[in-house]
Parts: structure tokens; C-alpha cells; sequence
């Protein structure tokens, strides 16, 4: 589970563009994101990484259980998600200190 929510948090932070968060935070980021993610394609009722798995089967004869994938995949976006609201808050409240 840490390896899973280091490599979703530092993925999530790059596509975000955030700076660089350190293992611990980036895999603290990741398990929360895995939470968050988890919720969202639950309540949506989509399993996370089915169709990422299918193409690459297909395409490059790459078996993956899609369990795997789609935990990278809800953790990465709920991660994501997080960061875009801290972001958010960040630029809310420097709004108002000036």
C-alpha cells in the first residue's frame, strides 16, 4: 500500500505541478487519494483501471489484474483531487491576504 500511494501521489503531484512533496508525503497523499478516489468511483459505480487493462491485454499481450490498475488509477485521481482543492484554498487565502 505505501509503494502504491508513493508512486500515485508523485504522480498526481507532477500532473499537478506542485512541488516536490518527499516519499513520505507523496505516499501519505496517495493512501488519502486511494480513500478520496475510492469514494468517487464508487459513488459513479466505475471500476477504476478495467479499460486500462483491457487495452494494454489487447494491445501488448500484457495480462493485468485490474485491481492493480485500478488502484494506481483511483489513487492517482484522488490524489488529484486533493491537490487541486488544497490549491484551491491556497489561492483563496492569498487572495485575501493582500
Amino acid at each position: 500500500m505505501f509503494v502504491v500511494g508513493a508512486v500515485a501521489g508523485t504522480l498526481a503531484s507532477r500532473i499537478m505541478k506542485s512541488a516536490d512533496l518527499g516519499l513520505i508525503v507523496s505516499a501519505v497523499l496517495g493512501i488519502a487519494g486511494a480513500v478520496v478516489g475510492g469514494y468517487i468511483f464508487n459513488a459513479l459505480n466505475i471500476t477504476p483501471g478495467k479499460g486500462i487493462s483491457n487495452a494494454l491485454s489487447t494491445t501488448f499481450g500484457v495480462e493485468l489484474p485490474t485491481n492493480i490498475v485500478g488502484m494506481f488509477v483511483s489513487a492517482t485521481i484522488g490524489a488529484i483531487v486533493i491537490l487541486f482543492i488544497v490549491q484551491m484554498l491556497r489561492g483563496k487565502r492569498g487572495g485575501r491576504r493582500r
